[in-house]
């Protein structure tokens, strides 16, 4: 986990110090994929992130972002819970309406490759690497069963800069799949995200 932390930083200064720099404030929508669909299928309307990144030549830039991300989904008339205690020994059940909640938080590094020039559409591309914290909770009644962790997380993304006019502010559109490895308590995490926000590119 250190080691992950400093390489963030490393990317973050270096993109800091870059003599041209974009940077993002995005509202992300987000889909349930792979084993995160039976925990919660439904998608996410709430969810937000900001991106900064320093570019080493016209077409290529290191940075980095943060974001986070929520899911809720509530089940009815499931079969009984199993509940356990702190050996992993199941001590009874419970039944009733289940709440259920993910939260994720990355931290993220990444690298983009762009297409076109500056004062026009910009496509990109590129991945992210880092870890991301996650929360699952359950609650059923007034029983809360919770877990969470740091996993490590990747992640592709390809985008699009739509300046306003000739200014460097414009629309920034994005599509992101990111997937984090379970822990010894949670569940691997894996969406898709469309991200939609404002642009500053300099």
């Amino acid at each position: 986990m250190k080691k992950i932390l400093v390489i963030i930083a490393v990317f973050i200064s270096t993109a800091s110090f870059a003599q041209r720099a974009f940077w993002s404030v995005n509202y992300n929508m987000s889909f349930a994929a792979g084993e995160q669909v039976d925990y919660i299928g439904d998608p996410s309307f709430r969810g937000w992130g900001i991106d900064g990144r320093g570019f080493l030549t016209q077409n290529i830039s290191v940075g980095g972002s943060f974001s986070w991300e929520i899911f809720d989904q509530i089940y009815r008339n499931l079969p009984p819970a199993n509940l356990e205690n702190e050996t992993g020994n199941i001590n009874g059940t419970i039944t009733g309406t289940q709440y259920r909640f993910i939260n994720t938080l990355p931290i993220l590094v990444n690298a983009h490759y762009y297409l076109g020039s500056d004062g026009a559409m910009r496509p990109y591309f590129g991945l992210s690497i880092g870890t991301s914290w996650v929360e699952q909770r359950t609650d059923i009644g007034l029983i809360s069963i919770q877990a969470d962790g740091w996993g490590f997380a990747v992640q592709p993304e390809f985008g699009l800069m739509l300046p306003f006019g000739l200014t460097g502010t414009g629309l920034n559109i994005s599509g992101k799949f990111r997937y984090t490895t379970k822990t010894s308590d949670t569940i691997p995490i894996s969406f898709f995200t469309l991200g939609i926000g404002l642009g500053f590119m300099n």
